[in-house]
């Protein structure tokens, strides 16, 4: 089953429109036809407390991931690239 996370900073919780975006993600990998739909999961992790090397305190980031189960072939992955 797919996963796909997002990491995000606090600081863009309005603006991320985060089910927005994962909605389309869910879509996207509902129509591969590989996956079962009830095992598609997306997700937020806020993050609270992060810091950048230059110290400065406005920034921002999103880190995203996506986890598929073993399981699928190399050529299911590749398909839709």
């Amino acid at each position: 089953m797919p996963h796909f996370i997002a990491e995000c900073t606090d600081n863009i919780r309005e603006q991320a429109n985060l089910p927005e975006l994962f909605s389309k993600v869910n879509s996207a990998l509902a129509g591969t036809g590989i996956f079962p739909l009830g095992g598609i999961r997306s997700r937020a992790i806020w993050l609270d407390t992060w810091q950048m090397a230059d110290g400065k305190h406005d920034y921002a980031f999103v880190h995203m991931t996506l986890k598929i189960g073993s399981g699928r072939s190399l050529e299911d992955r590749q398909k839709n690239r």
